[in-house]
């Protein structure tokens, strides 16, 4: 392998991972505003915060899969290349992002585990006093049969 070929797969992995480096932090941004949505019971963007999760999820997998190519395309180089000192520092940065948000995405689903015990909770409540309701309605002026007699 010569140098001048490591040196591009260095500047390309260099790009790609401060790419995502990039990424992780507007990842980072977008849960921090979902966790302070579903927090605060304002459910009328969640769809839209939840929309665009997928959105990332799916661009997760496009960076993973951009990754093993490369790492595919040139095993040796990219093992070499991988441990290099400015490369390691961006692998580290990402993987503290990673960690962040990860603790977001636990924190968030605490918060949506509370809610819907809660709301399971009230719809049971809702049957209940739907039932009470009908006791306590004024009945239909409609015979009442009683031991099949009217």
């Amino acid at each position: 392998m010569d140098y001048q070929a490591l040196k591009k797969l260095e500047r390309e992995l260099a790009t790609v991972l401060k790419e995502e480096y990039s990424f992780y932090q507007a990842l980072y941004i977008t849960l921090d505003k979902q966790r302070d949505l579903i927090k605060f019971d304002s459910d009328a963007s969640l769809l839209d915060l939840f929309a665009e999760i997928e959105r990332c999820r799916l661009r997760i997998k496009r960076s993973e899969n951009k990754i093993a190519e490369m790492k595919k395309g040139n095993p040796q180089g990219f093992r070499m290349v991988s441990v290099l000192p400015d490369v390691k520092k961006i692998i580290n940065s990402i993987t503290t992002l990673i960690k962040k948000n990860r603790d977001i995405v636990t924190e968030c689903e605490s918060y949506l585990k509370g809610r819907s015990a809660r709301i399971k909770e009230e719809l049971v409540e809702l049957r209940n006093s739907e039932k009470i309701l009908q006791y306590m309605s004024d009945g239909d002026p409609t015979p009442q049969f009683v031991n099949s007699k009217e």
